[in-house]
């Protein structure tokens, strides 16, 4: 309707331009789309029908992108050069960036810089935060199947017990971080599945450890990585077991660059409406970080907290104040807008 043409490059990813009247490079705008499998908790009027439900903001995210992109459409006449705005579906599987990256979503035209945004809920609104370098942490996901023989359990001499290498691990893995992690660094290594067993009285076949890792430092989460995977497999040795290390996701820190970043803080000085600060990083991770990995980009933080809701993202009861949503939109539209009027 606002006279765009959107296309979907990849199965629930959706690209659109807007060009402006005059030449000039290319600036992305990245907003995610995808919700949680959850049933949502509250008596707002909008809430979810389903059992699926936008407990993360995400649905916010594409409202203010659509924001943005009336904010431009109607600024053609001054734009220098293209917008494209990217709706990203899979985020929460961190699938979504890489499968619109390889359907071409940097390029036709080239992309020279970009940014997203993602609702906060540690600043109400209206309030942005801006962070350069490390802003998000890695995510390593990872499924360990310990392979035992299950035998009954008053003869367990008999059987390889699976619970018991499966402790080993757990326990070593807290070593990794306790002891061969550098203390100036953050690391999180967190098993939040630990699975076996049918009853009391028998040992199980196997058994199933199912956790995260977490990090900045590229260097530290190679090395850990490798030694997880290590630990693994010289457990299983010990006790005569077997284990499928598998992998379930593998996702870069996202990284703000600095030069950019700096760049937009003072665009939206300049703006106004709201407060402008730096923020911190944090450990949630998002798939945008394969875009940061590729091209100059900002990630900003806007503050949606709702007073008196103390509940956090992914959370059936969580709420983002609608009051974020316009300052928001705005501040996609002046980035996108000043950066290509000062990169011509």
């Amino acid at each position: 309707e606002m006279g765009l043409e959107p296309r979907e490059i990849c199965p629930g990813g959706v690209v659109a331009h807007i060009y402006g009247k005059k030449p000039g490079k290319t600036y992305l705008l990245r907003a995610d789309m995808d919700a949680l499998p959850m049933q949502e908790q509250n008596d707002l009027p909008f809430r979810s029908q389903t059992a699926n439900a936008h407990n993360c903001g995400h649905d916010m995210h594409t409202a203010m992108l659509l924001g943005a992109a009336q904010l431009l459409v109607e600024r053609t006449e001054e734009l220098e050069g293209c917008v494209k705005l990217m709706f990203q579906p899979s985020e929460e599987q961190f699938k979504g960036s890489l499968a619109m990256i390889q359907a071409g979503v940097l390029e036709e035209p080239h992309v020279d810089a970009c940014s997203g945004m993602h609702v906060m809920l540690d600043e109400e609104a209206p309030a942005v935060g801006w962070c350069s370098g490390s802003i998000s942490s890695s995510c390593d996901g990872f499924r360990i199947t310990i392979k035992g023989v299950g035998c009954h359990g008053a003869m367990p001499h008999l059987g390889v017990d699976p619970i018991n290498v499966g402790l080993h691990i757990y326990q070593a893995f807290q070593s990794l971080i306790a002891r061969e992690s550098p203390p100036k660094e953050t690391a999180v290594l967190t098993i939040g599945q630990f699975s076996a067993g049918t009853t009391g009285n028998i040992l199980p076949q196997s058994a199933v450890l199912q956790g995260t890792l977490r990090t900045y430092d590229k260097e530290l989460r190679e090395k850990l990585v490798h030694r997880m995977r290590t630990v693994a497999q010289a457990a299983a040795t010990m006790f005569g077991a077997e284990v499928e290390y598998e992998v379930l996701s593998a996702v870069p820190s996202c990284i703000g660059d600095p030069e950019l970043t700096a760049e937009l803080a003072e665009y939206m000085t300049k703006m106004g409406g709201g407060r402008v600060y730096q923020a911190k990083p944090f450990t949630p991770s998002d798939d945008m970080a394969f875009l940061t990995e590729r091209v100059p980009s900002a990630y900003l933080q806007l503050g949606a907290k709702v007073p008196g809701n103390p509940y956090p993202h992914h959370n059936a009861c969580v709420l983002f104040d609608e009051k974020a949503m316009p300052y928001g939109a705005a501040l996609h539209a002046q980035c996108a807008f000043e950066w290509l009027k000062n990169h011509h």
